[in-house]
């Protein structure tokens, strides 16, 4: 695969990736704990939510740097400011007219939110491109103590989610769906856009390596 056509499927992969988030924070019924903290951040402090994107990530990359005893991974910045951007741009010009009410119109566009959000990341995952410092955390605290990666992962859920949840973020029933849903999900659709030609890169690496752990 050239680099120009993974650049491009890295750069889609991330805006659907974060037309996904955006539509789970427009239904208002919960949302994944990391952009929990995120527009939490936003609503204490200010600044949009992209730039919290941005600005957690940065710190999440130092962290990594500490528990891995290297040099930052500045390589790590680039889908932060990219799906910071995406964020801010469909959250406050493209969306703005998301402002459903009633119950069933709220989970809908959270299902639909929350499926767009897996299709993102099985995209964005097969450029074999800077992953999100939030997976990097996952491998660095795994690498460090040896955990399996869902046990690191869930560690790292947890943590965004008591901060999100300090911080009266938008934390409900959905984060809860999220949280239990979205690596099925992500592994439903790895699998489909395999099947259709779509073939996999570092989602099947990082699969296999979560195996061998």
């Amino acid at each position: 695969m050239s680099m120009m056509r993974r650049c491009l499927i890295y750069i889609v992969g991330l805006f659907i990736l974060s037309l996904g988030v955006v539509c789970m924070i427009k239904a208002d019924t919960g949302i994944a704990p990391w952009d929990a903290l995120n527009v939490a951040l936003t609503d204490n402090i200010g600044l949009t939510i992209g730039s919290w994107v941005f600005v957690v990530g940065g710190v999440i990359i130092l962290v990594n740097s500490i528990i891995r005893m290297k040099l930052p991974n500045l390589a790590g910045g680039i889908p932060i400011i990219i799906i910071g951007f995406f964020v801010d741009l469909l959250n406050l010009k493209v969306l703005t007219f998301l402002k459903l009410d009633g119950a069933l119109y709220q989970w809908g566009l959270f299902m639909v939110g929350l499926c767009i959000l897996a299709v993102g990341i099985s995209i964005y995952l097969r450029a074999n491109l800077p992953s999100v410092p939030n997976d990097e955390l996952m491998l660095a605290v795994t690498e460090r103590t040896g955990w399996k990666i869902y046990i690191t992962k869930t560690i790292g859920e947890a943590a965004a989610l008591v901060l999100a949840v300090i911080l009266k973020g938008p934390v409900g029933v959905g984060t809860v769906i999220v949280m239990v849903s979205i690596g099925v999900l992500i592994n439903f659709f790895d699998k489909l856009l395999h099947k259709i030609g779509f073939s996999s890169t570092i989602a099947h690496a990082t699969f296999n390596q979560e195996k061998s752990l």
